[in-house]
């Protein structure tokens, strides 16, 4: 009998190896097949940044300076390697000449851009959170300096304003949207795109604070709470955003009551109360050159729309609330709010989470403005909003649109300016 389950034994454990050997064996495979495939995909952009350097600078003229304000700590410190191994090698070889600035700490990208002299575009290498400290950086400054390109190159673990311009996703297809981000810098397309400007309202004796500018979103509720909490479920690996909601689904912790006061004006096409004309600054490479009609500012600082500055006001009460930039459906710019339900049962909450995390979520209630005063009421715990994925305590904001306020470099199939 003894030695009938030692034998058992012995089989069972060389069947282990057996499929331990051929797990390894096929991952092994994938990864050489994918390190051939990005070699293959690097080799290309290599030859397409010569060819675009040689064509278009020319030899007498000192290379176009570009500064690239980067996060090394951003998505768990890979942005650096994969800067230096990616688009780096690709900038240089169009004959840019590529400094980098390293940021040092929250909130440094703001300062290194506020201060930034001398360069000709900036560069962004990392996520949402310092692309949006470079664009609040970029429109405190009392100069035109926003209008010149802003190169995006996603390297941080939230890519939402850079994956909309350039789509990605992991391995291979990760690498081709950081080629697609540095071609689109090298080749010069632009597209102007929405921002908007938060502003702390402060009290009577309260000396009032800087804005701070995003370009994604503001987010408050039991849904951005849940998914702040998605890394402590690292164990779960590609489910960590599942079991976030699975296992908080209940707690009171998170915030299930956003409730307050806003107070907000229509969306306007641009008039004498909202549209403040900037004159438009030429610069020696050739995108940063407007050529087209669309680059050219109507002047529509005259004209006169009295319901402009007409305002509106409800109070609110929900669990999910969120203001990002919205297009209606004639094109004209405004901010989306975006109010959910005011109450879930833990199974409605964890099915509509799981649905949102696959892009199924339903539609939420939408009210268009152009600008919005937030006035939320005191709450009993310490509660937070999300502006651009970075945190801030909740306080009353007045939210305005700027549209077509920033220039990006993006891919030519958009429609460029």
């Amino acid at each position: 009998m003894e030695r009938i389950v030692k034998f058992g034994t012995t089989i069972r454990n060389n069947w282990k190896k057996s499929v331990v050997g051929v797990i390894a064996l096929y991952y092994g495979a994938a990864t050489v097949k994918e390190k051939y495939e990005i070699n293959i995909l690097m080799r290309a952009a290599c030859k397409e940044a010569v060819r675009y350097g040689d064509s278009l600078i020319p030899m007498e003229r000192n290379p176009t300076l570009v500064t690239v304000i980067l996060n090394p700590v951003a998505n768990k410190r890979k942005a650096k390697k994969d800067f230096e191994k990616y688009c780096e090698p690709l900038l240089h070889l169009a004959g840019l000449q590529v400094e980098v600035v390293q940021t040092a700490s929250e909130g440094n990208a703001k300062e290194l851009v506020e201060s930034l002299k001398g360069t000709e575009a900036i560069i962004v290498a990392g996520g949402d959170g310092t692309l949006s400290e470079t664009v609040t950086g970029l429109l405190r400054r009392n100069d035109d300096a926003n209008q010149f390109p802003l190169g995006i190159l996603p390297l941080g673990r939230t890519n939402d304003f850079g994956n909309s311009l350039f789509p990605g996703g992991d391995g291979v297809e990760k690498v081709k949207q950081l080629i697609e981000a540095c071609m689109a810098i090298i080749e010069g397309n632009t597209v102007w795109k929405d921002a908007m400007k938060i502003e702390p309202i402060p009290e009577e004796d309260e000396v009032p604070s800087r804005p701070i500018y995003a370009l994604t979103s503001l987010e408050w509720g039991a849904f951005r709470d849940t998914m702040a909490k998605k890394d402590k479920y690292w164990f779960t690996g590609s489910l960590r955003e599942y079991a976030a909601f699975l296992f908080n689904g209940y707690k009171e912790s998170l915030t299930w009551n956003c409730s307050g006061v806003i107070k907000y004006t229509p969306p306007c096409a641009g008039c004498s109360n909202c549209v403040q004309k900037k004159p438009e600054v030429k610069r020696k490479w050739r995108f940063f050159v407007p050529t087209t009609e669309a680059a050219q500012q109507n002047d529509i600082s005259k004209l006169e729309n009295p319901e402009c500055a007409i305002s509106q006001e409800f109070c609110f009460k929900t669990c999910d609330f969120k203001i990002q930039p919205y297009k209606i459906q004639n094109q004209l710019p405004a901010l989306g709010i975006m109010l959910g339900r005011g109450s879930y049962s833990y199974t409605e909450f964890v099915s509509e989470g799981w649905d949102r995390i696959k892009k199924k979520g339903s539609e939420p209630n939408v009210i268009t403005a152009r600008t919005v005063e937030l006035i939320p009421n005191q709450p009993t715990q310490e509660v937070m909003i999300e502006i651009d994925k970075e945190e801030f305590e909740v306080k009353p904001v007045k939210i305005t649109l700027l549209p077509r306020i920033v220039k990006f470099f993006c891919k030519s199939k958009l429609n460029t300016i």
